[in-house]
């Protein structure tokens, strides 16, 4: 394209004219192969010099006839449409929009299938992300690490993403266009490529250098900038201090050093910027100045003289070397974007390396639904190098309700998740029924061991969906039932669409209450053994309380459950509380009974509901040795 442009503009430049001298006349009809006269005609002189008008391409073939396409425009000036000089003109530019569509074309499909890829491989990475979170998520205690997650899923393989697509487009489009610009301006004059390549490529060099330096120096100042706006944040946080003691001239002065060092880092990142911006122009208009003396020297010569060229020619050589910066630069970018993704790519990998917790066991055998009891022996479980459980030992028969509470909330979390096998313990067993958990499968256990928070998510879909979780055994009947046990069936009935309107993040919210009702409806639809219910912790009105704590009166029907109360209603009404701490059972009993006989449940149950429960810290078991 940039061949049959240089061609147009030489086409314009000579206008389709040659004037031939008499030593070229011969060499022109042997180029272009006339015709010779007829036999017995006198031969026909031409009085030189020769002037030949609206030859076309022929003009432009004769003037580049020593240049390595030369033979290639001869070809062309044989064709009958580019014989004339207006024709040739209409068909050349023609070609020309032609030519630049289908590399519009060509650009865009490779977009297109660098982004494909890119897409493909970051969908791979967010599946075995999210196959690895659904793992892994179970055994995060505090949901610390859902941020982090979060991260790797959205920011981390976007930046692979946006790494790959870069690399492939880069690679595909630039090594091969500077081929194509060297090879063309090679072809016109490989000694003037080389004399104006030397100065460009230092210029370019000079410039990437002098803005790496300066980006490395703006982000030291901005970091000292920062620390200086800091230290001038601090005499607001001590205000009392700075009045109580009478230091205002010294905090003032204190407050204009640290100013004053803020305002000239930003100068300097200003200034440096500044310089950059003079330095990078300086060096381009010298380089340009330069190049563009050689090429013009070479123009004004004699077109007897070597290294010769045409203004047509003068003007494909700038046009190659500016064409060429672009690709030049994406290059010399592709190491910091290979970069980057690579070391987004290593943090992914890196969280995909880590074992979950839990997993099922070689030989694992299919459980049976809880019967007897389930049993804690010697269990010890630590976080954050501190043990949450220590060596506890716990034996619950089967039926009824067991609420579970602690001074530490993590410790009683941490018992429960221990039975469906979210999280295992480091030393000691769980038992149902005399059987080990950690020798029975994951499916049989979870069928029958099922947690429902006051907290649950829920997917945006609608209330059938969240309640079945897709799952074609469970009818609506089924479905509608449990949600009457739950006392849930009320308010879904009154959103727009019943079971099928759209919850979630993007459709209907429901408040603390409703949610919690909707969890325990979602459970019990899958009539588990064992039960284990979270209550909420937020903010509900007295009719959600009296509808929680019947639908957790219906629930206890026929099964095992097992709650984390945060109401004082819960622990009147369940069979058996166990009171946990510092990791071990402390006492187990009815909340009457434990009333009246352990000390620290009765310290436990006023830091919980006293009305002056805030004003109350957390003491520690010796704190009552004797009292009890």
């Amino acid at each position: 394209m940039l061949l049959i442009t240089s061609v147009v503009v030489a086409l314009l430049d000579n206008q389709g004219h040659v004037i031939l001298e008499t030593d070229e006349i011969l060499e022109y009809e042997a180029l272009f192969r006339t015709e010779p006269a007829p036999a017995g005609a006198p031969p026909v002189i031409h009085k030189a010099p020769l002037e030949l008008r609206d030859l076309g391409v022929k003009a432009v073939a004769w003037e580049l006839r020593n240049r390595p396409w030369g033979g290639l425009l001869v070809s062309l000036s044989r064709i009958r449409t580019l014989q004339s000089t207006n024709s040739a003109l209409f068909y050349l530019i023609a070609i020309v929009l032609i030519l630049g569509l289908v590399n519009s074309a060509v650009m865009a499909y490779v977009r297109i299938f660098a982004g494909r890829a890119a897409a493909h491989s970051a969908g791979q990475l967010r599946q075995s992300l999210h196959r690895h979170a659904l793992r892994m998520g179970t055994s995060d205690l505090k949901n610390e690490h859902t941020h982090e997650v979060l991260n790797l899923f959205t920011t981390e393989v976007e930046t692979v993403r946006n790494g790959i697509e870069s690399w492939i487009e880069i690679i595909f489009r630039s090594p091969l266009r500077l081929l194509a610009l060297v090879t063309l301006a090679s072809g016109i004059d490989w000694m003037v490529t080389y004399e104006c390549v030397v100065p460009l490529l230092a210029c370019w060099y000079l410039i990437r250098r002098e803005k790496s330096h300066v980006r490395q120096a703006e982000r030291l100042n901005e970091d000292w900038a920062f620390t200086e706006l800091k230290l001038l944040a601090e005499g607001i946080r001590k205000s009392r201090l700075i009045r109580g003691y009478q230091i205002e001239e010294f905090e003032h002065g204190r407050f204009e050093r640290h100013l004053g060092r803020y305002h000239d880092h930003l100068s300097l990142i200003d200034r440096q910027e500044l310089r950059t911006q003079w330095v990078a122009r300086v060096l381009a208009v010298v380089s340009f100045a330069l190049v563009l003396f050689m090429i013009g020297a070479r123009i004004l010569v004699v077109p007897s003289e070597p290294h010769y060229l045409t203004v047509a020619e003068g003007a494909m050589l700038l046009a190659c070397f500016s064409l060429g910066w672009v690709p030049l630069e994406s290059l010399a970018d592709l190491r910091l974007k290979r970069s980057e993704a690579v070391i987004a790519a290593d943090r992914i990998y890196r969280y995909l390396n880590t074992i979950p917790e839990v997993g099922q066991a070689v030989g694992a055998r299919f459980m049976q639904p809880l019967d007897q009891h389930f049993e804690f022996e010697n269990v010890t479980y630590e976080m954050d190098r501190r043990k949450l459980l220590d060596g506890l030992n716990l034996k619950i028969p089967a039926g009824g309700s067991t609420a579970v509470v602690a001074f530490n909330p993590i410790e009683a979390r941490a018992l429960v998740l221990m039975l469906p096998r979210f999280i295992e313990p480091h030393e000691g067993r769980v038992k149902v029924d005399g059987e080990d958990l950690a020798w029975v499968t994951l499916e049989s256990l979870r069928t029958e061991t099922l947690f429902a928070g006051g907290a649950d998510p829920w997917f945006t879909g609608t209330v059938l969906e969240n309640l079945t979780g897709g799952d074609s055994r469970f009818s609506l009947t089924q479905v509608t039932e449990a949600a009457k046990k739950a006392h849930a069936h009320s308010f879904i009935q009154k959103y727009p669409q019943g079971y099928e309107t759209v919850i979630g993040e993007h459709g209907e919210q429901p408040d603390a209450g409703q949610g919690f009702r909707l969890a325990l409806a979602r459970a019990l639809v899958r009539d588990p053994a064992l039960l284990i219910v979270e209550e909420p912790t937020d903010e509900i009105t007295e009719d959600d309380k009296a509808l929680i704590e019947d639908a957790c009166r219906l629930a206890v029907e026929d099964r095992t459950v097992i709650l984390l109360p945060s109401r004082l209603a819960t622990l009147r009404t369940v069979d058996r509380i166990v009171l946990l701490n510092q990791g071990r059972v402390e006492v187990v009993g009815t909340h009457d009974v434990l009333l009246n006989s352990s000390a620290l449940y009765r310290h436990w149950e006023y830091i919980h509901f006293n009305e002056f429960r805030h004003e109350t810290s957390q003491p520690s078991k010796s704190a009552f040795a004797e009292s009890e």
